[in-house]
């Protein structure tokens, strides 16, 4: 889950993330406390936050080392949130098979996400853990810790992007969530025959999407 960039990661599961409940949107942002006093504790509470849309907690949970890195997290967070608002509208609409249908997501995807977390390998030294997933051996990434709270420091998640390309990037996922977002509206106002015709209209629209905006320059830099 953390060896690539957030930001690209939330566009590549755009069509298979976030399971959040009607219920859990309705909860208060997450107070880290116990929650990321460990390294595997921390990376299960982001994991959570990830797939509730809790904002603020996905902001507490990662660490941004500069007004960029805050831009990034800052975009991801809410789109993380639009993602889990799609669930509880399709789930309101479709009941929760349908809403898998949607979102490409199951419960039996959530536990798998967190049985990796679990059976992944944490040294600790100081204040600062390596984690490494089982079936990412030669990917292990860090966490720090900051004020008694674990987190993941952007830096780890791919190579900083120059203006241009974090532009460009926060351009794409604002068009991105703004289809979520109609997408979500569509369904609560019936527009939709079914849950599959939900799914496709939005994966032609996030394909029109990223095919019609341009760049802001032809040199972008990848992470």
């Amino acid at each position: 889950m953390m060896s690539m960039h957030l930001a690209f990661r939330l566009i590549l599961v755009l069509l298979a993330a976030s399971t959040a409940s009607a219920a859990s949107q309705t909860q208060p942002t997450t107070q880290l406390g116990e929650a990321a006093s460990t390294p595997r504790g921390a990376l299960r509470a982001l994991n959570q936050a990830m797939r509730s849309g809790d904002e603020g907690a996905i902001r507490q949970l990662f660490l941004a080392a500069s007004p960029a890195e805050a831009r990034m997290i800052d975009a991801d967070a809410r789109m993380a949130a639009s993602l889990a608002q799609l669930r509880v509208a399709a789930a309101a609409a479709y009941g929760s098979q349908g809403a898998d249908a949607v979102t490409g997501d199951s419960d039996a995807g959530a536990a798998e996400s967190v049985a990796r977390i679990d059976s992944a390998d944490i040294a600790i030294e100081g204040d600062v853990a390596t984690v490494t997933y089982r079936d990412e051996k030669n990917s292990p990434f860090l966490l720090k810790k900051i004020d008694g709270h674990w987190k993941v420091p952007v830096s780890q998640l791919g190579k900083p992007l120059n203006p241009a390309a974090l532009d460009q990037r926060l351009a794409d996922l604002a068009l991105q969530r703004n289809v979520v977002e109609e997408i979500t509206d569509q369904i609560k106002q019936k527009k939709f025959a079914g849950a599959e015709q939900a799914r496709e209209a939005w994966r032609a629209r996030i394909l029109q999407a990223a095919t019609s905006q341009p760049t802001t320059r032809a040199d972008r830099r990848d992470p």
